[in-house]
């Protein structure tokens, strides 16, 4: 079995999730490819993983260890493009009308960030259903167990589903955006909550907009059940340098603060102590 994912399991409400950080690009997937590394690496959630401490007792945590250029768990595992296979006679199966797929980023994407086609040619469709069982429902069975496992132990929940955005698919002054589905998979009290926690540290931030949180957060959220889920995006110029790949420090020492003192804010939301 390859290793999907780095977890820790805690008696703690909040569960903290990168789902697209992951930085292990495999002999197995670049041969496939058509593009050098920086092309590929530009899609990644750049360091989110690393704002948090995984083996911080305050929180559960999980994040996939693998590029979500190779397999993007915030997709639908339906959300594939027939046209990039081989050898595949499931297309009765495939969300082939998706929004994603359409424009590529089904969970295989097609596209890099710029618009690049990213393989050299058809890919045997065996490759796909490989990915898909040593990678997405590994990662997505782990998502279960947390959950499971919290709510074990807690009335309610708290889940932060946490990525980086490219600037040029926001506003210069947009630095947040908090997605929840428009109310869908959490309470309007949280959203509000977490909000408030970024703007004591002047980033300005979105709600819902542009935005509106993936298909982790819309499935997995359920505030009736006391589930509530939330999708954070952090603008990538707000802590690296775009174009070279480069973490400027002090403000991701910054941010990193910041999503503490977010913690903090959310635990003591839930009354939660250690």
């Amino acid at each position: 079995m390859h290793q999907a994912y780095d977890f820790q399991i805690n008696n703690s409400p909040l569960i903290i999730m990168t789902p697209h950080s992951g930085r292990n690009y495999s002999n197995r997937f670049l041969k496939y490819i058509d593009l050098d590394l920086k092309d590929l690496r530009n899609t990644e959630d750049y360091f989110i993983d690393q704002l948090f401490f995984p083996h911080s007792n305050k929180y559960s945590y999980l994040n996939a260890t693998f590029p979500r250029i190779f397999v993007d768990a915030n997709r639908s595992p339906l959300e594939i493009d027939k046209t990039m296979w081989e050898n595949n006679n499931l297309d009765k199966l495939f969300d082939t009308n998706s929004i994603k797929v359409l424009n590529g980023i089904g969970v295989f994407a097609k596209y890099n960030l710029f618009g690049k086609y990213i393989y050299s040619s058809k890919v045997p469709f065996s490759e796909a259903k490989w990915r898909l069982l040593n990678f997405y429902f590994p990662y997505h069975r782990k998502i279960k167990e947390i959950i499971k496992k919290t709510k074990e132990k807690h009335k309610k929940i708290i889940a932060l589903d946490c990525h980086s955005m490219s600037s040029e698919l926001v506003s210069s002054k947009t630095d947040i955006v908090i997605s929840n589905v428009n109310n869908k998979s959490s309470s309007t009290n949280i959203i509000n909550l977490v909000k408030k926690s970024f703007k004591n540290y002047s980033y300005n931030t979105n709600i819902n907009d542009p935005f509106k949180g993936g298909f982790i957060t819309s499935y997995y959220g359920k505030p009736k059940h006391n589930i509530h889920f939330l999708q954070i995006e952090v603008n990538k110029d707000l802590y690296m340098d775009e174009k070279n790949m480069l973490l400027k420090k002090n403000s991701f020492s910054k941010l990193k603060v910041c999503f503490d003192n977010l913690i903090k804010d959310i635990l003591f939301y839930l009354n939660y102590k250690e």
